[in-house]
């Protein structure tokens, strides 16, 4: 199980009225056995206990209509 994290900055008072921005945390729960095999260690030529893994990021990539089968 992965838990993703989302955190969202909103800054509208901050721009409008001199408010502080809101920051806000949405968590979603998933099962990915790919990547998460890859973040506890599996899925990598390096197993060494000096080699660390994360999840740099994620992006939305719009759909085309059909199936991608990417890296």
């Amino acid at each position: 199980m992965i838990r993703l994290i989302v955190r969202i900055d909103d800054a509208a008072m901050a721009a409008h009225v001199g408010g502080s921005p809101q920051t806000t945390y949405r968590t979603f729960d998933i099962e990915h056995p790919e990547i998460e095999a890859l973040l506890t260690g599996g899925g990598s030529n390096s197993q060494n206990e000096f080699s660390y893994r994360t999840l740099a990021g994620a992006e939305v990539i719009a759909s085309t209509g059909g199936e991608h089968h990417g890296n």
